[in-house]
């Protein structure tokens, strides 16, 4: 009796493995700000828009979207021009949660998201690198269809794109500024320091003065006072015209300078307007 109450209890611990094998198992949800997308590079720009055209000379896949490129290079050397092109990824993105979600660009030059065929974002305009935001509904949790259109017209290119629930962290991987150039530091040769003997104002009835007292030595036993501090060096100004769609920013950037401080060399009242 006891060996057939043994044999039962294993059949029964058989069939529930079996079972638990054959279940459906819940797929678990990729990360966020990333997606599949299919990417599609041209040698011109229209005027914006949801769709990606015909007519791309370079095509290739894509899982997120933090694009840099210097000025004077190619996306794609020897294929894709080094201004005046644009850039379009069309796929799809996983959202685990529904609700609001927001959406950070930073682009130079034009950009526009869509997100579930709504406009999310719409910066479309020549311009130096610039951050963008905007906000969009999800319904339910899944994958809906996400397409950034970008353009560059001349100098550099710039084309960042992250995601997040809206008031919430979201990841970034922007290449862009470039890490600073280590500039080398010489030391400063200060000549020593001897004053220049000044005529007599009232010529006869003055002395006239004696040449610069040599420094004391210290075998002397006298009081040798330091020299007065040198005279500031001028110093260098530099003038710069403001071309359109330069900003503050890429100003700052260019010069290796920080924004504060060009805002206070220039009085700007306003560092939105330049």
């Amino acid at each position: 009796m006891y060996q057939r109450a043994i044999v039962s209890l294993g059949l029964v611990v058989v069939a529930l493995l079996t079972a638990f094998a054959l279940a459906p198992q819940a797929q678990a949800s990729p990360p966020e700000q990333t997606g599949t997308f299919q990417t599609r590079y041209y040698n011109y720009y229209d005027a914006g828009g949801q769709q990606c055209p015909d007519g791309a000379v370079y095509t290739t896949n894509d899982t997120e979207i933090f694009k840099y490129w210097p000025e004077g290079s190619s996306p794609v050397p020897g294929i894709v021009n080094t201004t005046n092109y644009m850039v379009c990824w069309n796929g799809v993105v996983y959202f685990p949660n529904a609700g609001t979600y927001t959406v950070y660009t930073l682009n130079d030059d034009g950009m526009n998201v869509w997100v579930n065929g709504n406009i999310a974002m719409n910066a479309w305009y020549n311009q130096g690198p610039t951050w963008h935001q905007g906000n969009f509904n999800i319904p339910a949790p899944g994958w809906y269809s996400f397409v950034v259109k970008y353009y560059n017209a001349p100098n550099a290119g710039v084309a960042c794109v992250s995601w997040a629930p809206k008031g919430q962290p979201y990841g970034w991987r922007c290449p862009y500024p470039p890490g600073p150039t280590p500039v080398p530091v010489y030391p400063t040769l200060v000549p020593p320091y001897y004053p220049t003997p000044q005529p007599c104002p009232y010529y006869p009835n003055c002395y006239p003065v004696p040449p610069p007292v040599p420094p004391c030595q210290y075998w002397q036993n006298c009081y040798n006072p330091p020299p007065p501090p040198p005279q500031p060096q001028p110093q260098p100004i530099c003038y710069y015209r403001v071309r359109y769609g330069d900003t503050l920013y890429s100003i700052a950037w260019k010069f290796g300078v920080t924004v504060w401080q060009l805002t206070q060399w220039n009085h700007l009242a306003n560092p939105n307007f330049i």
